[in-house]
């Protein structure tokens, strides 16, 4: 999965990858002022409007066709006018902050220290968002777009609800269907193919309830989850597997009942986060959690994920996102790694995700070729260093800039 491509790269790319490398850097500067404009806005899932609006005006002074924002309120505009269709995706809402203290510099003012740019939401995703829009306008400005019209979405909705968003645009708003995707998630500038989805599922065992001080006259529902407990770990190592992307896990994230200490509880459900491999459903999962938890009084279900669009919109659905994993001989990798041999002198290596993104529906649902590549390091990703090295934050943009004419280049060859 991480072996190199041996790559032939036609002239006219060395030509166009020396273009985009003398290009770039004058937009280095316009680049990090804007990245840094978002990251000041704090953009919880459902309240990124601030931030798409921001984007919008970026994509307007940039010279964008068909600048706007979509119903569920990504950002969205494109350069190019070619045939293949090709979707830039990034999010703009980010992870909510735990414990301020413990970050080395404020969360929402961006700080430049040693040539990475520190703040909330840097490696997950605004970096990315900065790379995919500059890398398009690159593109334009150096009439690279080749046979392509490049889409670029600064997305909302994706911490909660991974492609929520995308599917509302696509089923709902009518977007055409694109030829590929490209997720600019935290990849270190390598390719991702894939990864795992997720499903919630919720089991709850119900007891009777009765006064605290007379515990015999009920039946105490946290005692009956105890068994049901065990039977969910011991699932473990009989979960679905795939050769690529491993086994699934499955783990209790949290235990509810109800809120009266004086009381044995009459009810108890845990909340149960499931890691899943291509080609299982929600009804395949909660078929196999009820055969288990079933016998023990256990009752299992996968809950509506709520979500509501910042442009007031419920998107709400199912709380199961699909995993995906592109062919290992798919054109649109053999296209990410010609863009970076042509700029770099070698292809770098595949691999896939340890989290999940909007893929789920590009991928997983709508079965669009789908491919990740993003300047920001996954270790970073809703952690207190919250950070993008600024060099490869342009060097993403010039990765953006050339891949329409390698993706020409490989489709048409």
């Amino acid at each position: 999965m991480g072996d190199q491509a041996d790559l032939s790269i036609p002239g006219h790319l060395t030509d166009a990858a020396e273009r985009v490398k003398a290009g770039a850097p004058a937009f280095a500067d316009a680049q990090v002022e804007y990245l840094a404009d978002i990251i000041r806005m704090r953009t919880y899932t459902g309240e990124e409007g601030p931030a798409v609006e921001r984007t919008l005006e970026e994509m307007r002074a940039s010279g964008f066709d068909d600048v706007r924002a979509a119903s569920a309120g990504d950002a969205l505009g494109s350069v190019g006018t070619g045939q293949y269709q090709l979707l830039y995706d990034a999010h703009l809402d980010h992870n909510e902050i735990a414990d301020e203290e413990d970050w080395p510099y404020p969360p929402l003012e961006p700080t430049i220290a040693d040539g990475k740019m520190y703040g909330l939401g840097a490696s997950d995703c605004k970096a990315g968002v900065a790379s995919i829009l500059y890398g398009a306008r690159l593109a334009a400005e150096l009439n690279l777009t080749a046979d392509c019209t490049v889409t670029v979405q600064g997305a909302t909705l994706e911490e909660d609800a991974e492609g929520f968003a995308m599917r509302h645009l696509m089923e709902v708003d009518g977007y055409p269907r694109p030829d590929a995707v490209l997720l600019a998630e935290a990849t270190d500038l390598t390719l991702r193919r894939g990864h795992r989805g997720r499903c919630e599922v919720r089991v709850k065992v119900r007891g009777v309830a009765s006064h605290a001080s007379t515990p015999e006259l009920g039946d105490n529902a946290i005692l009956k989850m105890r068994p049901i407990l065990d039977a969910l770990d011991a699932m473990t190592a009989k979960l679905p597997s795939n050769d690529i992307l491993g086994p699934g896990t499955q783990v209790v994230t949290m235990i509810e009942g109800p809120r009266t200490p004086n009381s044995v509880p009459s009810w108890c459900e845990a909340t149960i986060d499931r890691r899943v491999v291509p080609g299982e459903t929600p009804e395949s999962v909660r078929a196999e959690i009820e055969a288990v938890v079933g016998p023990l009084g256990g009752v299992a279900e996968v809950p509506m994920q709520p979500v509501t669009s910042w442009t007031d919109l419920d998107l709400s659905g199912p709380a199961f996102f699909p995993g995906w994993l592109l062919d290992a001989d798919d054109p649109l990798i053999a296209a990410g790694q010609l863009t970076c041999a042509a700029l770099w002198g070698e292809a770098p290596p595949v691999d896939i995700w340890r989290f999940s993104t909007n893929g789920t529906y590009s991928s997983g649902v709508a079965g669009i070729p789908t491919l990740g590549f993003g300047p920001m390091e996954e270790e970073y990703v809703h952690t207190a260093l919250d950070q993008v090295d600024l060099t490869k934050l342009l060097k993403a943009s010039m990765f953006y800039a050339l891949f329409p004419a390698a993706y020409t280049h490989v489709r048409s060859g």
